[in-house]
């Protein structure tokens, strides 16, 4: 039986966090550096959270590398109270449905492709139970190039199946996460449910963008993937 590889985005993908990451970062940027609204100015969409960090000082002429993992520290330390306060955390739509659907066809696995550090990705996603879905991924903590965490993600899937060749699809709401999927050579399937217009996605080269994850089947046929 073959099987098939499904990578997903977290933030604007799978769930809405309700601002918790942003207000966990700006905290910690503040703890370490005494900087208030560390995030002014900067877009996060598709970036990797040591990225993220990068650009926050790079725009106040900092250098020093070694602040990075000191304020990504901090964060973790804010984030879980963050996420579990938040009154605008939402499970985005067609999300549950696909997931089950996926769970119920023994050739699909299901992983992630996120730019969330690997312990702030289970944390966002534990207070929907959703990381239950995902047995693999690749996170900003094993690189802070986008790219280079799906290759990996995508690598550690095949060393499991023990097939080289399983095809993989890419999911994610962002122009960078498709342009990820492109260079790892995988499909790649754009959702409107972050920033990003069905539109927008179409024209950074998705091969196919939707409003939501609803009605896997279908979406699953006009990619050409087929489940047993």
């Amino acid at each position: 039986m073959r099987h098939a590889i499904f990578l997903f985005d977290l933030d604007g993908t799978l769930v809405l966090t309700g601002g918790a990451g942003m207000r966990a970062l700006e905290r910690a940027f503040f703890e370490v550096l005494q900087i208030p609204q560390g995030l002014e100015g900067i877009r996060c969409d598709g970036k990797t959270d040591p990225a993220i960090v990068r650009e926050m000082l790079r725009v106040r002429g900092i250098e020093d590398e070694t602040l990075i993992p000191r304020v990504l520290d901090r964060y973790l330390a804010f984030l879980e109270h963050e996420v579990a306060s938040a009154a605008g955390y939402r499970v985005l739509p067609g999300v549950r449905e696909c997931l089950e659907y996926l769970a119920a066809h023994q050739n699909a696995l299901c992983g992630l492709g996120t730019g969330n550090l690997e312990r702030g990705a289970f944390i966002k996603l534990a207070r929907a139970d959703l990381n239950r879905f995902f047995s693999f991924g690749g996170y900003s903590s094993d690189s802070d190039d986008r790219p280079e965490l799906v290759r990996l993600a995508l690598g550690r899937a095949r060393e499991m199946l023990a097939d080289p060749d399983s095809p993989a699809l890419v999911i994610g709401d962002t122009p960078l996460d498709i342009a990820a999927g492109k260079a790892a050579s995988a499909l790649t399937l754009g959702v409107a449910t972050g920033n990003y217009s069905v539109e927008a996605l179409q024209a950074c080269g998705a091969d196919l963008a939707l409003p939501d994850l609803g009605e896997p089947e279908r979406w699953l046929s006009r990619l050409g993937l087929t489940l047993s």
